[in-house]
């Protein structure tokens, strides 16, 4: 098995998780930026009992809107191909979207391990 092993500080864990994962996912520069505050939302997130997790809700939608200088309409684009591609998941509730778990990072003592499987033809 090959392996490479990068040292971080973890503060950019979200950010150095994304990264690595977007030789598979394929996506812009904005798009992963995007993904890079969504993780860090899915991450962070507490939800009231009862409440659905949605990491796209309004206050967040408006966080992302100014951090990544986009309008409501192309932010709804990206959240549709997100949906679309299985980056963001709808949950068992309602109004429940989350990121997809394989894209979390899993953080295991001082270390994320990551396997990636390419399957051919």
């Amino acid at each position: 098995m090959n392996k490479l092993v990068k040292t971080i500080p973890k503060s950019t864990l979200c950010k150095e998780f994304a990264s690595s994962l977007n030789g598979i996912l394929n996506l812009t520069s904005k798009e992963l930026r995007l993904l890079t505050m969504l993780i860090g939302f899915d991450v962070d997130y507490v939800a009231l009992p009862g409440e659905a997790k949605n990491v796209v809700n309004t206050q967040n939608r408006k966080l992302l809107k100014q951090q990544l200088g986009v309008t409501p309409d192309n932010l709804s684009r990206y959240i549709g191909k997100f949906k679309k591609d299985g980056i963001l998941v709808q949950g068992t509730m309602e109004d429940e979207l989350t990121v997809n778990k394989a894209l979390i990072p899993d953080v295991i003592g001082d270390r994320v391990q990551l396997i990636i499987i390419l399957r051919l033809k």
